[in-house]
């Protein structure tokens, strides 16, 4: 016997969000039709194998200054796809959807629809870009990747002036694509490595930054990056990242794998540590933190961060 047919709804997360859902919302959670199955308990055996398995790879790829290549080689591939097909969907990073199990409130559950981890993040983001996001003049994203997320804070903010930084040198190539060929002409790319950031590239008044699954790649080499903020005073900070501090290890299994997950793959590590020492010293205000309780296969992934420096 299969296990039921259901659906992510509007009510499920409103839950997770602890927030009464706007009018966009709503459209957006409807229209994502995010139709999944609750998982077998052999299924879910399965699913923990795999995970331990891999923890026990030692050739398993770590993240890091390394990598720089790779990325580049990454978002490279994405740039070949959208300049032959021209759609968004060329623009979405190739990392997602590689498996059909995700997670949502601490389970694992089985996707029915297509891009079911992306749409989730989607949702994510919309609320978090509506909530924080949506008056600033100048909005920053580091490690922007594709600026697959800079076109949907696009939907949210018509008026800002939107930077894409990045290491890799094919993520500016595709952003400048993206601008020429008239799908937004407010978005610009910039060159920008977290382990050897650049003071001279200046953030303006009226700004907000952020990232999304991207700071977790320096491990606990984010300092250098942190002082860069603190010395440029961004109104905002809001970060969707990995957080091993927000997970509860000792009491559920699931975020136990998932923190033994980041520290095999180096991902971020004691950032939400250092920034409340920086709030104890004076420096920032850490305005809100919280799990999302959206995750992939692997991970709870999308921890929130939201501060600002003082």
């Amino acid at each position: 016997m299969t296990n039921e047919i259901k659906i992510l709804s509007v009510k499920d997360f409103a839950r997770i969000f602890n927030d009464n859902l706007s009018s966009l919302m709503i459209k957006k959670i409807n229209q994502a039709n995010l139709i999944y199955q609750e998982i077998s308990s052999e299924e879910k055996d399965a699913c923990l194998m795999k995970i331990i398995d891999t923890l026990l790879d030692d050739y398993l790829v770590y993240s890091g200054e390394h990598r720089h290549e790779q990325w580049d080689k990454g978002w490279g591939e994405n740039l070949k796809e959208y300049t032959e097909k021209k759609d968004f969907k060329s623009v979405e990073p190739k990392y997602f959807g590689k498996y059909s199990i995700n997670r949502f409130e601490k389970r694992f559950i089985k996707a029915i629809s297509d891009d079911f981890e992306v749409k989730m993040l989607g949702i994510l983001q919309y609320w978090l870009f509506e909530k924080y996001l949506k008056d600033y003049d100048y909005i920053y994203e580091f490690g922007c990747g594709t600026g697959h997320n800079l076109l949907r804070l696009r939907e949210i903010n018509e008026k800002a002036e939107m930077w894409g930084l990045d290491w890799a040198k094919s993520s500016q190539k595709l952003i400048t694509n993206l601008k020429n060929n008239g799908v937004d002409n407010k978005i610009f790319g910039a060159n920008f490595d977290f382990f050897k950031p650049d003071y001279k590239f200046n953030l303006k008044k009226n700004s907000a930054i952020f990232t999304v699954a991207a700071l977790e790649q320096v491990g606990d080499r984010y300092k250098e990056f942190v002082d860069y903020l603190l010395r440029n005073k961004p109104a905002l900070c809001l970060h969707i990242e990995p957080l091993a501090e927000l997970l509860e290890p000792k009491s559920n299994l699931l975020d136990c794998l998932s923190v033994a997950y980041f520290l095999k793959r180096k991902y971020l590590s004691g950032y939400l540590d250092y920034l409340k020492i920086l709030e104890k010293q004076g420096k920032i205000k850490i305005i809100e933190t919280r799990r999302s309780y959206i995750g992939s296969f692997f991970i709870d992934g999308y921890s929130i961060i939201i501060w600002r420096v003082i």
